[in-house]
């Protein structure tokens, strides 16, 4: 059991907050320190479930989880069920349940009249239900979560323009990034904000602001002129969030992006600013050829424990599997011929991803295969760490210990080529 989190909403970094191993009564304890109410995951192995946690408060739950319905694919996750030991209908959680329940009902009945229609005055009165049933909370985080829920009605069915939303949840506003309904209204909000806003910058000045000259102070400048983004700490999150879009655009230079990014990290004066922009760094960077390969613990066929980093003075070529899966024979047959030609100057792990670790012994053990052979240790982490999507997923790291690529070319002449590279 886990609990884990994005250390911010922008980035999307995740982080670990505790992990237990839960014993055979079903039991286990997780501590760990927030500063502020953050929403987090529940997190057994396949399943996954949403929490609300609140600073200084703690938490008694009962989770039913099936292993009977454990799926094959990490990112093909089941909602894992939970409920508090006790009910209390003003806990956070509670509230957010009954809201969103309210919420989607409210979206499902009147959708033709929001939508198609634009009737305002149902979702003003829906505003008032929700005022005399929840009269009596006063948690800052649900009632802003409510604000800018209702606030993406208003802005997916055109209820009111951009100015008017701006005026309305921005201009004079706190800066609630760490509210998930605020940043995903805010994501909305500024989707592909710079390349569709010519009156504020056109294509041909951002380019040369990115490409050639990695300028965000022009940048910033040119956003000014917009009505709510006057404010220096709003209008720089605006372009965090928006170098990051630009990175996955392939108009603008990954390299320039990077350099504007971490310009911010050093010159920002706001804390939470400089951690979103090294969180960035760290996350579009992960896995990029040269970035350091991410280590991992593992368990070898005879159960001795070793890491990626200790192994030196060869590149590696790691390829993980599920021994299960179809096609898993074949691939190891056609990564044999591989490792035939080039083990001298190659070391080839192949990482089990079986939930259990003793299915993978009969393949690894066949005498067929003669490279190194390990479990990844049950610890989910390792899916987040090589942003393992589907199997099998080969990766070269180079001599170093530093991406060469990843996700690698099966084996083939394509992965042959690469190998030459890293061997000379």
């Amino acid at each position: 059991m886990r609990v884990i989190a994005f250390d911010d909403f922008i980035s999307k970094k995740i982080v670990t907050l505790d992990q237990s191993k839960i014993d055979e009564d079903g039991n286990f304890e997780l501590n760990f320190a927030i500063k502020e109410t953050i929403m987090a995951y529940l997190d057994i192995n396949y399943q996954r479930a949403e929490i609300f946690l609140e600073p200084d408060s703690s938490y008694s739950l009962d989770i039913l989880y099936d292993k009977e319905n454990q799926l094959a694919s990490y990112f093909d996750k089941q909602g894992l069920v939970f409920d508090f030991s006790e009910t209390d209908t003003l806990e956070l959680n509670h509230l957010i349940w009954r809201f969103n329940e309210m919420y989607n009902t409210f979206v499902m009945v009147n959708f033709d009249y929001i939508y198609k229609l634009h009737d305002r005055s149902r979702v003003l009165d829906f505003k008032n239900e929700l005022r005399a049933t929840f009269p009596e909370t006063d948690s800052g985080y649900f009632a802003d979560y409510v604000t800018y829920k209702l606030a993406d009605i208003e802005q997916f069915a055109r209820l009111k323009g951009r100015a008017v939303l701006a005026q309305d949840y921005f201009i004079g506003k706190a800066i609630l990034i760490d509210n998930v309904e605020y940043t995903f209204f805010f994501e909305q909000f500024f989707d592909k904000y710079l390349i569709t806003s010519p009156e504020i910058i056109t294509i041909s000045d951002l380019i040369i602001a990115v490409n050639d000259n990695a300028d965000n102070q022009f940048i910033l400048d040119a956003m000014a002129k917009e009505a709510y983004l006057k404010e220096e700490n709003f209008r720089e999150l605006v372009l965090l969030y928006s170098l990051r879009s630009l990175y996955f655009t392939g108009t603008y230079k990954k390299p320039q992006l990077l350099k504007m990014i971490r310009e911010i990290s050093i010159n920002t004066r706001n804390i939470v600013h400089k951690r979103i922009a090294l969180n960035l760094l760290e996350t579009l960077t992960s896995l990029s050829p040269g970035s350091p390969a991410p280590d991992l613990q593992l368990t070898g066929i005879a159960g001795q424990k070793f890491n990626l980093k200790n192994i030196k003075g060869k590149p590696m070529l790691i390829n993980f599997f599920r021994s299960g899966q179809k096609g898993t024979k074949n691939s190891f047959d056609a990564l044999t011929e591989l490792y035939n030609l080039y083990n001298s100057g190659l070391e080839v792990i192949s990482i089990s991803m079986d939930h259990n670790a003793m299915d993978y012994l009969e393949l690894a053990n066949s005498g067929n295969y003669y490279w190194t052979f390990a479990h990844y240790g049950n610890d989910p982490m390792v899916y987040d760490l090589y942003n393992i999507r589907d199997l099998p997923l080969y990766v070269l790291i180079d001599v170093e210990g530093n991406i060469s690529s990843c996700p690698a070319p099966p084996p083939g002449d394509e992965l042959e080529k690469l190998i030459l590279k890293v061997i000379h």
